[in-house]
């Protein structure tokens, strides 16, 4: 019987994978049997990740991806360890929730770094033959946000609105190689950041409130991670150049 889920003998990169989407994406991807490439800046929280990762063979790899001499160095690492890569999850990011009259150009730069130029840094390097295989799957996470705006949030929401317009474009010049490139937009996720900036700015009431505008309220880490694993698989195999809502049914 064939398993459209069935990740066995993919070499994925997931970004962010200390913790959030990124930690569950992993999780649930080595579970499919795949082999990972996790990556993220804290090392004791990436190692746990890497501890929960069933199967063998998986690298982790502490990396800073906002950096302006580019990641060349770092794919040439998955590569000689890994070998060529099927698929990329970028989940890390940062909120950048801040009020119009307190938004600098560095925070918002700081912001796009890690959000936007990180991904567009990934796919282009990703994109070399040495460091992947024809019709891999590259997926970015964006946001509901996007379509739903919430205040003191331009900062986020530009960077990923950035990041969904990419791509297509993206999508587009890799098709020869028959890659797809699509971004995932969650919802109301129960993430260690979204609660650490709900506790920050003394918004949880109204963000439970929020929440409950979705149908399905609440969503999981793991939820996401689902949606993440169907589209590196070859049951996927037709949608590229989508920014796909997987929000729980924001109104």
């Amino acid at each position: 019987m064939i398993n459209p889920m069935d990740l066995t003998g993919k070499r994925i990169l997931i970004t962010g994978a200390s913790s959030g989407i990124g930690r569950a994406t992993a999780i649930y991807c080595a579970k499919l049997g795949a082999r990972l490439v996790i990556t993220g800046r804290d090392e004791r929280r990436l190692e746990d990740t890497k501890h929960a990762l069933e199967g063998q063979g998986h690298q982790m790899l502490l990396q800073e991806l906002a950096c302006r001499e580019g990641l060349d160095m770092f794919f040439q690492s998955i590569a000689e360890e890994t070998g060529a890569l099927d698929g990329m999850v970028h989940c890390a990011g940062i909120p950048g929730v801040i009020p119009l009259k307190a938004l600098s150009r560095q925070k918002l730069e700081q912001v796009m770094e890690v959000n936007f130029y990180s991904f567009v840094e990934l796919v282009r390097q990703f994109g070399k033959k040495k460091y992947s295989r024809d019709g891999a799957s590259i997926i970015g996470i964006s946001t509901a946000s996007v379509k739903h705006p919430k205040a003191y949030e331009i900062a986020y929401i530009a960077s990923k609105a950035a990041l969904e317009a990419a791509v297509p474009v993206m999508a587009m010049e890799l098709k020869k190689r028959r890659m797809r490139v699509n971004s995932l937009c969650p919802g109301y996720v129960r993430t260690e950041m979204v609660e650490k900036v709900v506790a920050e700015l003394g918004t949880k009431e109204r963000m439970e409130d929020s929440a409950q505008t979705a149908i399905l309220g609440w969503q999981t880490p793991e939820d996401i991670a689902k949606v993440c694993a169907f589209l590196l698989g070859d049951g996927a195999a037709a949608i590229t150049a989508c920014n796909l809502q997987a929000d729980g049914g924001c109104m």
